[in-house]
């Protein structure tokens, strides 16, 4: 698995974080990917890597990510079928009314519930 230099500094910079625990929730992986334009693809190749370096990813102890979630989900179906196309994360923090840190932090938490 090949990330590119963004994606490499924020997988050590985890990777060096969570040494001691082995632990990333995902509000630490949304912290560190902040503002930079992450694909849902390049979410799960940065979750793939952690746990292929023995990191266990989980969603922590966020009251408000599941309620972001579902505001994630509702925003994208709703956007998906009035545009015909895949919203961008820009167009669903919008209708959601989250920031696009909540937007990746909720749709980060979908990929680790499905694993």
């Amino acid at each position: 698995m090949h990330l590119g230099p963004s994606l490499q500094t924020i997988l050590d910079a985890l990777l060096t974080k969570s040494e001691p625990s082995r632990r990333v929730t995902l509000d630490e992986l949304a912290e560190e990917i902040g503002v930079l334009a992450v694909s849902t693809d390049e979410i799960n190749t940065l979750i793939e890597a952690l746990e292929a370096n023995g990191r266990a990813v989980d969603a922590g102890t966020s009251g408000k990510a599941s309620e972001h979630l579902r505001g994630v989900l509702t925003a994208a179906r709703a956007l998906r079928g009035e545009l015909g196309r895949t919203p961008t994360h820009a167009e669903i923090a919008a209708r959601a009314g989250l920031t696009l840190a909540q937007v990746r932090h909720a749709l980060a938490l979908s990929k680790v519930m499905q694993r």
